[in-house]
């Protein structure tokens, strides 16, 4: 006569389990609303927010000016993460327009403002523009966020400044190109990122996870008995 062995889980080992992942979704933002690729005007709207793996972006402005032979079109939002270093970045790249002309004093501006939150907290911030120059043309950028730190580039290129754990943040960055008396600038992708300090899992799912594995180790021997 065939033993038969039984596989399904018990029910405490797999409720166990079902526990811990929901426990584990529970507490990921990442959840709420992932970020996707989509215009600037429904990134703008009120009440709009969405997530990058931890980190959630929120209350996002752009604004542009222009003046002279300036110009800027203001195109989409994408979300994008990178490891930097030994660090893994979230964030998001606008994706835009911006040229002076070759008129003397021309001028094009983009400023963009949101509030950043993440659980665990946010250890740095990454700063990115690409653009080119001639003659007397300049491309700048400034960011400032509201815990003091301070990210600018004199080029086209990127930066990085880390800082204490903190939860959240509000940003505010402009960017700008301007002709100068014989050149031109003009810039397209202004990329923001955050990397988080490492994720510390809650006590009650580290409890759930080692009750599940308990049970799964229990079971094995039990089969291993039947067979």
């Amino acid at each position: 006569m065939k033993n038969i062995t039984r596989s399904i889980l018990p029910a405490a080992v797999l409720g166990g389990l079902l526990l811990t992942g929901s426990a584990a979704l529970g507490t990921s933002s990442a959840w709420a609303g992932v970020c996707m690729t989509d215009t600037v005007a429904n990134y703008s709207a009120s009440g709009f927010s969405c997530n990058v793996g931890p980190v959630t972006f929120s209350n996002i402005a752009v604004s542009t000016t222009a003046s002279g032979s300036g110009s800027v079109t203001l195109g989409n939002f994408t979300p994008l993460s990178f490891v930097n270093g030994a660090v893994t970045e979230y964030g998001l790249s606008l994706n835009y327009a911006s040229n002076t002309g070759l008129t003397a004093g021309s001028s094009a501006d983009v400023a963009w403002t949101y509030n950043v939150a993440a659980n665990p907290d946010i250890i740095d911030a990454y700063l990115s523009f690409t653009g080119t120059t001639t003659g007397t043309g300049t491309a700048v950028i400034s960011e400032t966020l509201s815990n003091g730190v301070v990210l600018s580039l004199l080029a086209p290129g990127s930066t990085t400044a880390t800082f204490d754990p903190i939860a959240s943040l509000s940003v505010i960055k402009d960017q700008n190109d301007f002709s100068g008396t014989a050149g031109s600038a003009q810039s397209s992708i202004l990329q923001n990122a955050f990397s988080t300090a490492t994720a510390v899992p809650e006590p009650g799912s580290l409890l759930l996870l080692g009750t599940g594995l308990i049970g799964l180790s229990l079971f094995g021997r039990r089969r291993r008995r039947i067979v």
